[in-house]
């Protein structure tokens, strides 16, 4: 959740004195009866408002199912003041990162009770620089973790091979017990090298089997492993992917990084919850976002959840989202998070043929 406050803003003062079109930023008011008055240019080209009057129902202005919708009738309906609040922004297919401040107010001229918003474009610099400085983390990060997984599954791979052949003796002896303690420590010792196979998919780049790849048809493949985790959970999932929608990588990776998307909305939600995969293309892009119900994540920890080894979970390693912004890097597409308060949604922003994505990857290497 946002940061909630009780400083009040000078948008007010600003609006009342006739200049708040001098306000780098767009402010609207929303009064209680879901009416909203668009204060300036920069709050009309933020909502994609072409028309001449700048009052309007919120219905009018954005779609009731949108979540930029329910999230300003969440904060007028509840009163909600936020101060520099990061929020993805997504109106008539533009997908903007804003700033947004909200402060309960009556309105300057009609005295009606309700709420200002202030929305500041972030920009794409911003996510830009953002995007390079955590990729260039995990390179670091990479390296160095490559050289210490050789060092650890080298004895491993020694201590499993006396494994089995123990586990043969005993098994001749009749020694039942013994038995289950060697298949005890085998299991611990799958673990590690599991995690050691994370570690160094974080290590220098892979060679990639590039192919035309189904979304669907990997999210299918992978049914069966979901199917069996929802339902352990209480969960409903729901894919919403065209069937021709298809772009050119590693099939390998593409079900990876599904993989630790959908298991992480999976165990972000109690029972009752739902996820929901969505998929489109649009721009030579595919956009694919995969969204649960569950508790959301805080706008301070959205630069953190994609660290290395940074985790909430008891029980995670810290690696699954770092290895998911590796994939989408690796093939040139971009990986952002968006969380209101009520539910995640993780967007996968790919190019759709391999010579859009490549041009990425080289100049990203070559510096």
């Amino acid at each position: 959740m946002p940061v909630r406050g009780t400083r009040k803003s000078t948008a007010v003062c600003e609006s009342q004195s006739g200049q708040v079109n001098l306000i780098h930023a767009g402010v609207v008011f929303l009064s209680k009866s879901l009416l909203i008055r668009l204060e300036n240019r920069l709050a009309r080209d933020l909502f994609g408002w072409t028309e001449e009057r700048s009052i309007a129902p919120l219905s009018d202005v954005l779609p009731i199912d949108s979540e930029e919708y329910q999230l300003l009738c969440r904060i007028v309906s509840e009163d909600c003041e936020y101060r520099d609040a990061v929020v993805k922004w997504e109106v008539g297919g533009t997908v903007r990162h804003v700033l947004m401040d909200s402060f309960v107010a009556r309105h300057a001229q009609s005295d009606e009770p309700g709420v200002y918003v202030v929305l500041r474009d972030m920009g794409n610099f911003a996510l830009l620089n953002q995007h390079t400085e955590r990729i260039e983390r995990i390179a670091t990060i990479g390296r160095l973790a490559a050289g210490v997984a050789h060092e650890i599954r080298n004895p491993l791979t020694t201590i499993k091979g006396f494994l089995q052949l123990l586990e043969q003796r005993l098994e001749r002896a009749d020694m039942l017990d013994e038995i289950a303690y060697i298949r005890v420590m085998m299991q611990e010792i799958e673990r590690v090298n599991a995690l050691v196979a994370e570690l160094l998919m974080l290590s220098k780049p892979h060679e990639m089997t590039w192919t035309s790849v189904s979304v669907l048809e990997v999210l299918q493949h992978l049914r069966p492993w979901l199917d069996e985790e929802a339902e352990k959970r209480g969960v409903e999932t729901v894919f919403e992917v065209p069937a021709d929608l298809e772009l050119q990588a590693d099939r390998g990776m593409m079900e990876q990084l599904f993989l630790h998307l959908a298991k992480n909305a999976l165990e972000a939600m109690d029972k009752g919850g739902r996820f929901t995969v969505r998929g489109r293309a649009a721009d030579g892009r595919v956009e694919l976002e995969f969204s649960d119900t569950g508790p959301g994540i805080p706008y301070y920890l959205f630069d953190r959840i994609f660290d290395v080894f940074y985790t909430t979970k008891e029980k995670g390693t810290g690696l699954g989202l770092a290895i998911c912004q590796r994939i989408v890097a690796d093939h040139g597409g971009q990986i952002r998070v968006s969380s209101k308060g009520f539910g995640t949604t993780f967007t996968v922003s790919l190019p759709q043929t391999r010579s859009s994505s490549l041009t990425v990857i080289r100049h990203r290497q070559s510096s």
